[in-house]
C-alpha cells in the first residue's frame, strides 16, 4: 500500500494540480503537450520511412523486420514506464514530493539497466533474430546490418519514450514534448546527410543519434530540477523497496505489453511468407497507422495521470469521469482521422514508395485495417485507465485472450486454411482488436481498478 510522507519541495518546480477544478481544462492542460509530443515522436518514424523508401523496398522490409523484433524485446521498457508512472502519479497526487522523486530515480535506473541488457542481446544475436522474424535471403543481410546498429543504440531509442511516459503520469508532459522536439530537429538535419553518405546504415544511425540527443536533454532536466519531479544527485542510491513496488506493477505489464508485440512479430513472420512486396507494404502501413493513431495514443497517455493522481487524492469518481470524457473525445477524433486515411490511402502510400505493387498492396491493407484501428484506439484508453490505477494484470489477461485465442488462430485459419491469403491476416487483426476492446471495456466497467492499492 502507498505510504505517505510529509510533502517535500526538494527543489522541484511548481506542479499543476489536476485533482481539482474542471476536468476539461485539466485534460487540455495535459493533452496538448502530450499530443504534440506524440506527433513529434511519430514524425521521425514517417520521415525515416520516406528516406528508406528512396533506398528501396528491400530497405523498407529490412527496417520493418528489425523494428518488429525491437518492439517485441522492449516490452520490458514499456512495462517499466507504466509501472513507474503509476507509482509516481500516486505520490504526486498524495503531495509526497520526496517519494515521487525517489520513484523517478529508481524508475530511470531500472530503465537504463534493462535497455542496456536488451541492446547487448540484440547486437550479439542479430542474425538469428532476423531469421526468426522471417527474413529471406534477399532481406536478411540488410536486416542484420540495420538491426545491429539499432540494438547498439537501444538505450537511446527507449529512454526517450520510457521517461516521457513516466513523466506524463507525473503531470509533466512538457518534458517529453521537448525531448521529442530535440529528436525531430536532429533527424531533420542528420538523416538526409547520413542516408546520402552511408545508405541504409545512415538511416538507422540518424534515428539512434537523434534519440540520444533527446535522452540526454531529458536526463539533464531531471537532474537540474526543472520538472515537477527530479533526480536529486545528493540522494543517488538504490532503493530496493521502491524498485519492488514498481516491478510489482510492471511484472504483469511485461506480459501485457509483450503479448501484442510478440503477436505482431508472429504476424510479421506470416506476412513475410507472402513476399518482400507485401512485407514492405506492411512496414509502411504500420508507420502511417502509428501516425494516424497519434490523437488516440496521446489522449490515452493523459489517462494514467488523471486516474493515478485522482486515486492518490482519494477521488475515484473524478477519475472515472475523466476516463469517460477522454473515451468520447478519442472516439470522435478517430472516426474523422481514420475515415480520411481510408479515402487518402493511395496518396499516403505514394509518399513512401514509388513501387506500384507496394503502393497497391498498402492501399488495400490500410482500407481493411482502418475500422480496426478505431477499436485499437478505444482499447488504448481503457487499458491506460487500469494500468494507471496499478492494475496491469487485467489488461495482460485480456491481451492474451484477444490476441492468442482470437487474432493469431483466426489469421492462420483465414489466410491459409480458407485461402484468403494476406487479406485473411488483415481481417483477423480487425476482429481481434474489436474483441480486445470489448473485453477491456467489460473489465473496466466492473470497477475493481478503483480499489487497487499501490
Amino acid at each position: 500500500m502507498l505510504k505517505t510522507k510529509r510533502p517535500s519541495g526538494s527543489g522541484s518546480t511548481k506542479r499543476h494540480d489536476i485533482t481539482q477544478g474542471s476536468l476539461y481544462s485539466n485534460i487540455l492542460h495535459l493533452a496538448w503537450p502530450i499530443l504534440l509530443s506524440q506527433l513529434l515522436f511519430m514524425a521521425p518514424d514517417l520521415y525515416d520511412g520516406v528516406w528508406l523508401g528512396r533506398i528501396g523496398s528491400s530497405a523498407q522490409a529490412a527496417a520493418g523486420l528489425a523494428s518488429s523484433t525491437r518492439f517485441t524485446m522492449i516490452s520490458v521498457l514499456m512495462a517499466l514506464s507504466g509501472g513507474s508512472g503509476a507509482v509516481v502519479a500516486r505520490y504526486v497526487g498524495a503531495k509526497d514530493q520526496e517519494n515521487a522523486n525517489l520513484a523517478v530515480l529508481q524508475g530511470v535506473i531500472l530503465m537504463i539497466v534493462s535497455s542496456s541488457t536488451l541492446g547487448l542481446i540484440g547486437v550479439l544475436f542479430a542474425e538469428p533474430l532476423m531469421r526468426l522474424a522471417g527474413a529471406d535471403a534477399e532481406v536478411l543481410p540488410l536486416a542484420v546490418r540495420y538491426g545491429r546498429i539499432l540494438f547498439a543504440g537501444l538505450i537511446a531509442m527507449e529512454m526517450v519514450p520510457s521517461m516521457s511516459g513516466m513523466l506524463n503520469a507525473a503531470g509533466a508532459p512538457g518534458v517529453g514534448l521537448t525531448m521529442r522536439t530535440w529528436v525531430m530537429v536532429s533527424m531533420l538535419i542528420s538523416e538526409p546527410l547520413l542516408v546520402r553518405w552511408l545508405g541504409l546504415e545512415g538511416a538507422v544511425l540518424a534515428l539512434v543519434g537523434s534519440n540520444a540527443v533527446g535522452m540526454f536533454w531529458g536526463l539533464g532536466v531531471l537532474l537540474s530540477g526543472r520538472a515537477p519531479v527530479r533526480i536529486d544527485v545528493r540522494d543517488l542510491r538504490l532503493d530496493f523497496g521502491m524498485m519492488k513496488r514498481i516491478l510489482r506493477i510492471a511484472g504483469p505489464g511485461i506480459l501485457q505489453r509483450g503479448t501484442p508485440n510478440l503477436a505482431n512479430s508472429v504476424l510479421t513472420r506470416l506476412i513475410s511468407s507472402y513476399g518482400a512486396t507485401t512485407l514492405a507494404a506492411w512496414s509502411v502501413v504500420q508507420r502511417i497507422a502509428r501516425f494516424a493513431q497519434t490523437p488516440s495514443m496521446g489522449l490515452a497517455f493523459v489517462v494514467p495521470a488523471m486516474v493515478g493522481q485522482n486515486l492518490g487524492a482519494g477521488k475515484p469518481q473524478r477519475a472515472e469521469r475523466a476516463v469517460s470524457l477522454i473515451a468520447r473525445i478519442v472516439t470522435g477524433i478517430m472516426i474523422v482521422v481514420l475515415g480520411g486515411l481510408a479515402v487518402l490511402a493511395p496518396q499516403a502510400m505514394s509518399l513512401f514508395s514509388d513501387d506500384a505493387e507496394t503502393v497497391s498492396a498498402g492501399v488495400r491493407i490500410l482500407r481493411i485495417l482502418s475500422l480496426g484501428y478505431l477499436a485499437f484506439g478505444f482499447n488504448w484508453v481503457f487499458d491506460a485507465a487500469q494500468a494507471g490505477a496499478g492494475d496491469t494484470t487485467s489488461p495482460m489477461v485480456i491481451n492474451m485472450i484477444a490476441l492468442w485465442l482470437v487474432q493469431i488462430p483466426l489469421a492462420l485459419l483465414l489466410a491459409r486454411a480458407i485461402g484468403l491469403g494476406s487479406n485473411g491476416i488483415w481481417v483477423a487483426m480487425v476482429i481481434g482488436w474489436f474483441a480486445q476492446a470489448a473485453l477491456m471495456v467489460w473489465r473496466y466497467k466492473q470497477g475493481r481498478w478503483k480499489l487497487k492499492q499501490i
